[in-house]
């Protein structure tokens, strides 16, 4: 998809409905630290859990859990306040360089274990947080002409009022990088089973995977409910996923000792919260696969899987993700897994019957020098997105 047609996108979605801003805006900028999390926690805990559009990755306890991550990117928290009230947060960081050009800009501040960058923003104030946000870009300093935020759920609400007051005060705002990723909306297939939603190719490919499984010895799919399991289901998930081609590339979770505190840390909170689904799938009693889930309000967010490499020629993965979409069909607890995976995941591409759509959006600054600078930008990144397609 162009970048033309992404703009279109979002005037449709802006379309539907009128901004509603009342009250008084007020914003601020400061480095972000453990300090600020822990006085900020209960209003942002607040705010995650009344937020129009639920996202683990920027909720309180993951951004404290992330701080050994993103330090390295000097981020700093800016919040949106209506009338004294929190009603957005977004994590940002100063950047330069920017489509070719040294010019200095405002970005989303995101590890790479954050899988969406979509800002909190409390349900029905989206209209108020967008000119809240436009507001304080145009007060911060003055040598960053526009703030790219990465990552975000391109037919959200939020990105719809970013575009809607975008259209109405005439300021700049580009839509790229526009791709999508698997994912399963439980509600659009009410009745059905997991195997309804796939090809007869697919289906039959499966049934013969379980059956030379089952050959081997006993089939069984366990979800963690104990506590007192917690510790040793997260360390043999660890190990096992610290193989194959991950450990050879030294991309696995222990090969980073932040990332594995950040996942032990996560995880072990999640289960407390009743929010993690932790699901392995065994022989004769003994994890050979895994999956790790982390809900936030109604979005479930699938986040890592790992397989034991010793049973990969029985698709141990395959059959793991068609237990999740059998699971997720059979509950009305959420209204959107994310698969948080590549867009090019044949697998899950496959696998699970829906989409949603990702993209940066990259706002511009009011007035004359920041428009012309901005619209060079764009057309340099227009023709090299052109240019990498030929």
């Amino acid at each position: 998809m162009g970048i033309g047609m992404d703009v279109a996108m979002l005037d449709a979605c802006a379309a539907d409905a009128s901004p509603t801003v009342r009250g008084d805006l007020t914003w601020s900028c400061a480095p972000l630290s453990a300090d600020i999390c822990k006085a900020l926690t209960e209003e942002w805990v607040a705010l995650a859990n009344a937020a129009s559009e639920p996202n683990l990755f920027q909720t309180p306890a993951f951004i404290a859990q992330s701080l050994p991550l993103l330090e390295s990117l000097s981020p700093r928290l800016v919040q949106i306040r209506h009338s004294g009230e929190l009603i957005g947060v977004m994590i940002l960081r100063r950047d330069k360089g920017y489509a070719k050009l040294p010019v200095p800009f405002w970005r989303s501040a995101l590890h790479h274990e954050q899988f969406l960058g979509t800002p909190l923003v409390k349900a029905g104030y989206e209209d108020a947080f967008a000119k809240g946000l436009c507001q304080w870009l145009d007060q911060a300093p003055h040598d960053c002409g526009f703030a790219v935020l990465s990552m975000i759920s391109a037919d959200g609400p939020v990105a719809a009022a970013i575009s809607r007051h975008c259209k109405a005060s005439k300021r700049k705002l580009f839509a790229t990088n526009q791709h999508s990723r698997a994912a399963i909306r439980p509600a659009l297939h009410r009745g059905a089973q997991a195997d309804d939603l796939l090809r007869g190719s697919r289906r039959k490919s499966i049934r013969k995977a379980r059956r030379r499984l089952e050959a081997l010895g006993n089939v069984t799919i366990k979800r963690l409910s104990e506590a007192n399991q917690l510790d040793s289901w997260t360390s043999h998930f660890l190990n096992m996923e610290n193989t194959g081609w991950k450990h050879e590339e030294g991309s696995s979770i222990l090969s980073c000792k932040d990332e594995t505190q950040l996942y032990r840390a996560a995880i072990t909170s999640a289960f407390h919260a009743g929010t993690l689904t932790f699901t392995r799938l065994c022989l004769d009693g003994t994890a050979i696969a895994y999956t790790l889930d982390i809900a936030a309000g109604d979005t479930g967010f699938c986040l890592k899987s790992a397989i034991d490499q010793s049973y990969r020629k029985y698709s141990p993965g395959v059959l793991m993700e068609h237990e999740t979409l059998r699971h997720y069909l059979d509950t009305d607890k959420y209204t959107l897994l994310d698969s948080c995976s590549a867009p090019d995941n044949a697998m899950l591409n496959e696998l699970w019957p829906d989409r949603i759509s990702i993209c940066d959006l990259a706002i511009g600054r009011k007035g004359a020098p920041y428009d012309q600078l901005f619209g060079l930008a764009y057309a340099i990144k227009s023709l090299n997105k052109t240019a990498s397609k030929v």
